[in-house]
């Protein structure tokens, strides 16, 4: 029974679908739909519904995370048709790294049968006709059953958690991290933070682009809770006197924590 249950729960979040986006007549199968609830990219205080067509499963925290949907597209690790429902109509977003350009668009009134509750929506999304975008030819299609889900945020860090923090073995590769970005110090920079990233420091362009990192980089930073799980963690943070706070994540790798993403926002 309880296997029963575990598996209809997983069918009620995403579906395997017989969707495709076709993007220069190279075809992507949407094996996966989400719907969520979340800020909206461009307006973080407004709150908005969007549909996701993926190639790939997302992890429960993943497919609630707008930040971390669009750094799977950038890494080049999923294809996928993000629709956001508006008032009256739709923005849509091919998220893909077949073309360099962004493709995006807004139809309105809606064009898609979609039944749309507090928290579910049904329906299918289908283009009439494939259509083209500078040189990029595009079409997308999938029926849609998923929950609206949301993301839980996590309490505000208590004194506590900023005491235990200070001895986490991931706060300490973080405070080295940020130590070794403020010199300049390349060689350390690659070492500290995601392979991929550390390849893109190895180019004639790199002292510019560090000068700028520096530059807005939040100072004074101060971890206020560490989380470690496996081979992954997540530090909250603060800097610039408490005026902006952060989410850090960081891997182990090779046995050292190496800093993965790091996004910051006023408060």
């Amino acid at each position: 029974m309880q296997r029963l249950l575990l598996a209809t729960a997983c069918l009620t979040t995403a579906i395997a679908a017989p969707g495709k986006l076709v993007l220069d007549g190279k075809t992507y199968e949407l094996s996966h739909v989400y719907a969520r609830r979340s800020p909206n990219v461009f307006e973080p205080k407004k709150m908005t519904t969007y549909l996701l067509a993926s190639d790939i499963e997302l992890s429960a925290a993943d497919r609630v995370d707008n930040h971390a949907i669009r750094e799977l597209t950038w890494s080049g690790k999923m294809n996928a048709v993000e629709i956001e429902l508006t008032d009256g109509g739709i923005s849509w977003s091919i998220l893909s790294s077949h073309s360099k350009m962004s493709m995006s668009g807004s139809k309105s009134p809606n064009p898609f049968a979609l039944q749309v509750t507090a928290d579910r929506i049904r329906g299918t999304v289908k283009m009439a006709a494939p259509e083209k975008l500078g040189d990029t030819s595009y079409y997308y299609e999938f029926p849609v059953d998923a929950v609206i889900e949301k993301k839980v945020e996590a309490p505000a860090p208590t004194a506590a958690d900023k005491v235990a923090a200070q001895s986490a073995a991931s706060t300490k590769a973080y405070q080295a991290y940020l130590v070794v970005l403020m010199k300049g110090d390349k060689a350390g920079l690659m070492k500290a933070v995601d392979p991929a990233k550390g390849q893109m420091m190895d180019t004639p362009e790199f002292p510019e682009m560090l000068k700028f990192i520096q530059s807005v980089q939040p100072k004074n930073i101060t971890v206020l809770r560490a989380t470690e799980a496996g081979d992954k963690a997540e530090l909250i943070v603060s800097g610039n006197a408490g005026s902006e706070t952060g989410t850090v994540k960081m891997q182990k790798i090779n046995g050292a924590w190496i800093v993965m993403k790091e996004s910051w926002k006023k408060r």
